[in-house]
């Protein structure tokens, strides 16, 4: 199978959380974890675009506003806790990982793979094994703490350098329903002001997301965006470039989502970071929103 030269374009193929929906259906009787990890991010790979933390019952309502052909599972949704992922750069060892916490009974997953002439059993050079399926481009790794997923050997080899998670994020991220950061954030992000034709270029270095929910119903969800900067002196003039923006863009007839968003409330200048905070965007705003970032590439 061609691998995208899209991080994650559009959902498009092969797509993370499509793939993520086999396996979960496919693995939908794995063993419940019996512990659950400080912070799964420690054992991730470093080198990714973006690493994304999810909690699978307060973003349900997002989770469930993409396609519905590419959309995990309902069934699989019921039985998930939480999903951590990192999609990497083309050309790497691989394209994506993902760690999932949740509640799956264990028997029929070994003889569902066992039986299926796609799924063929695969020892990893770390020494563990999984199921592999060269059909879907897809590893899977079934353990009693969690459930692994691939584009490939889900075992991270040895020697490999971890990930050094934002200092303040596992705080920046509390009771958040999806949150992470954007390694390169300037890249995408320019490339996305390019195209709304803003002469504004942002200085940032990584950039950090959160999405709360907002309101009783559970479907609104109010963003935080963190840019950081190098240095303090850029944070103030990114400040004054999105103050400066700001009537303007928010006075034209029909500002797009990506526009509003940036722009709906004054940026707040923090040290090295500038916040910028939204207002309540419901699931399908978030949906798209999510689309629009993932026209980027490497």
């Amino acid at each position: 199978m061609k691998k995208s030269s899209r991080c994650f374009r559009g959902w498009g193929r092969p797509t993370p959380w499509l793939l993520l929906g086999v396996a979960f259906f496919l693995s939908s009787c794995a063993t419940a974890p019996k512990t659950t990890p400080p912070d799964p991010f420690t054992r991730f790979p470093q080198g990714a675009l973006v690493y994304l933390a999810v909690d699978a019952v307060k973003a349900r309502p997002i989770l469930e506003a993409i396609p519905k052909s590419q959309a995990i599972p309902s069934a699989v949704l019921d039985r998930t806790a939480t999903i951590h992922a990192a999609f990497y750069p083309a050309g790497g060892e691989r394209r994506f990982l993902a760690a999932a916490r949740g509640r799956y009974p264990n028997f029929r997953a070994g003889i569902s793979l066992a039986f299926n002439a796609r799924w063929k059993k695969r020892r990893s050079a770390t020494g563990g094994s999984y199921w592999y399926s060269a059909q879907e481009d897809l590893g899977i790794s079934l353990g009693t703490d969690q459930v692994l997923v691939s584009d490939g050997d889900p075992y991270t080899a040895e020697g490999a350098s971890f990930v050094q998670v934002p200092e303040g994020f596992a705080a920046f991220s509390h009771d958040a329903a999806l949150a992470g950061w954007i390694t390169e954030g300037a890249m995408p992000l320019n490339q996305l002001l390019s195209s709304l034709e803003l002469p504004l270029r942002i200085p940032a270095g990584q950039v950090l997301f959160n999405l709360q929910q907002s309101g009783k119903s559970g479907n609104h969800y109010e963003a935080m965006i963190r840019l950081e900067t190098p240095s303090a002196s850029q944070a103030k003039a990114l400040v004054m470039l999105f103050s400066l923006a700001r009537p303007f863009i928010l006075a034209t007839p029909d500002p797009s989502l990506l526009a509003r968003v940036l722009f709906m409330q004054p940026p707040v200048l923090d040290d090295r970071s500038v916040n910028l905070r939204t207002g309540a965007l419901d699931a399908q705003e978030v949906a798209l929103l999510f689309s629009l970032f993932s026209v980027y590439s490497k």
